[in-house]
């Protein structure tokens, strides 16, 4: 049986950005593949009666500020203030996953736009500086932006939350390793130890 890691992740959790920094490190090591699966954290968060308490509760965005830079200093990692993400739909980054998925280019486009994001402070929610950004990044930018403008993308995007809803999920990132989930980049001890006990 091929061992594989489901991660479950949306580009505006700065959570899964540090989570993606270590997860090919760990696929390579435990020999396992990895399915990207995109997924809006509010949708899914609002269907399964979850709050995202670190926007709603000043204590803890403070908190989880801290929190971050220490993971970021862990991992070694980039990291710049993103002012553009007030203004970034991020369902758009979203649908330019499952089209990466469709064209094949899911594993270098993940990295590739959460480094842009992060380390970059990129503004990828505008067609163009995202078509630019992807050409230099050698991405079928093109064909990425054609195919997470059609409908069938956007419904895509509704039946993969969908799913993640009906597996029990709540929150981004999420690992499924068999039947286990694991919520949150500091369960990636879990994921390892629930890969190598796969048969």
């Amino acid at each position: 049986m091929t061992k594989q890691i489901e991660f479950y992740f949306d580009f505006g959790s700065p959570y899964s950005y540090l989570a993606q920094s270590r997860l090919g490190k760990l696929a390579t090591e435990t020999k396992a593949s990895i399915e990207f699966m995109p997924t809006s954290v509010l949708d899914l968060m609002k269907a399964v009666g979850n709050s995202p308490t670190s926007l709603e509760c000043q204590p803890k965005r403070k908190y989880v500020k801290t929190d971050l830079q220490r993971w970021v200093k862990q991992y070694g990692v980039g990291w710049e203030h993103n002012p553009n993400f007030r203004h970034i739909d991020l369902s758009f980054l979203l649908r330019a996953a499952i089209a990466a998925i469709k064209l094949g280019v899911i594993a270098d486009f993940v990295p590739k736009v959460f480094d842009g994001l992060y380390a970059k402070s990129l503004n990828l929610g505008d067609t163009e500086i995202l078509r630019d950004f992807l050409k230099k990044s050698d991405l079928p930018a093109n064909e990425i932006i054609d195919l997470m403008a059609r409908q069938e993308t956007f419904e895509e995007l509704k039946a993969r939350n969908k799913a993640a809803e009906e597996k029990g999920l709540f929150g981004v990132p999420t690992f499924r390793v068999g039947q286990e989930i694991f919520f949150g980049n500091d369960r990636l001890p879990f994921v390892e130890a629930a890969v190598k006990g796969q048969a």
